[in-house]
């Protein structure tokens, strides 16, 4: 999880599909659509995780940073499973859900 200095995600948008490109950085918590000349295009605020939705392993990762006084890591794991809203299409997504989806390993095909 780094310590949320400069990381910079890409996924899916479940509903257009379009390359999203998260960021959870001193820079800003957004969601963008990065154009090669211009950078990250169409930012959208990232919706952290309130404590009430961090569940499993966020609630877990986030009540570990809080009690080992990592504040900063703490806030950066409420953006990672927080929402996201494409700038493509509008549509508002589960970060954490995106991500895995983007980073499963491929499917094994059976004969």
């Amino acid at each position: 999880m780094e310590d949320f200095a400069d990381d910079f995600y890409s996924v899916s948008c479940p509903g257009c599909e379009a390359e999203v490109t998260i960021a959870v950085s001193d820079y800003g918590c957004y969601a963008a659509i990065r154009d090669w000349d211009q950078g990250d295009i169409e930012r959208r605020s990232l919706r952290p995780a309130t404590d009430e939705e961090l569940r499993g392993s966020g609630r877990w990762m986030h009540t570990t940073a809080c009690r080992d006084g990592q504040q900063r890591l703490a806030e950066g794991i409420r953006y990672v499973f927080g929402r996201a809203e494409c700038p493509a299409c509008t549509s508002v997504f589960s970060l954490a859900e995106a991500h895995t989806t983007a980073n499963l390993p491929p499917a094994l095909e059976t004969f």
